[in-house]
């Protein structure tokens, strides 16, 4: 037996545990988007905002702040400066988020000369208000969708970003690229979504298969 002394290594404090918020299924949010009626000028407006925070994992404040002038379509992506961290942020514009913002454009957006993308549904056509604003319409097709949403079960507007980051770790994605589309400004802000990755987690676990077992009698 070696004679090492642990007494100082078991002495050290266990590190702080990070708790990781729960996100939606891939099911949950279909059945959230399609509460949204399409054919409504609310309805356009609604679905795709919650089509792009589940496809881009753009934070609420800054879907709320999203300008016309962000979207560049020439070059399919969106160009916008983040509200949380202040950093220039260029995401892919795929074309079903394309599509879903394009129709609302085209025919759900009030006539307005607001420089913002999504306005109110009612006059004074102005900008959404903040990410509060941006956060009720969730909730409001959750509870057509009869989805409960309790208190500290992560259940809100934030956890579309989460379901982005996870489902992108789930198809293989490296941490790194993640980060990156989510905006961070460190690396170490993405990694508590491997936490929520039980699958990569459980092949993380080594079996018995290989390992001998040795019959003895040890005093």
């Amino acid at each position: 037996m070696a004679n090492t002394d642990l007494t100082v290594p078991l002495q050290k404090p266990a590190a702080a545990r990070k708790h990781v918020a729960p996100c939606f299924t891939h099911n949950e949010v279909l059945l959230i988007l399609n509460q949204a009626d399409r054919n409504s000028p609310v309805g356009k407006r609604d679905y795709a905002i919650m089509y792009l925070a589940s496809h881009t994992g753009l934070r609420a404040i800054d879907i709320a702040n999203l300008k016309l002038k962000d979207m560049d379509w020439i070059n399919d992506k969106i160009n916008i400066i983040q509200n949380k961290t202040g950093g220039y942020l260029s995401l892919p514009l795929e074309a079903d988020t394309g599509n879903a913002i394009a129709d609302y454009i085209l025919h759900g957006r009030p006539e307005s000369e607001s420089e913002y993308l999504f306005l109110r549904s009612l006059s004074p056509y102005t900008k959404l208000g903040n990410n509060h604003s941006v956060g009720i319409i969730l909730e409001k097709y959750m509870r057509m969708a009869k989805i409960v949403h309790q208190a500290h079960d992560g259940k809100s507007f934030h956890a579309l970003r989460r379901c982005m980051g996870t489902w992108m770790l789930e198809s293989g994605i490296p941490l790194s690229t993640i980060s990156q589309v989510l905006g961070h400004k460190s690396m170490n802000s993405a990694k508590p979504y491997l936490s929520i990755n039980e699958r990569k987690l459980a092949e993380c676990a080594l079996g018995f298969d290989d390992i001998p077992v040795e019959r003895g009698i040890y005093a």
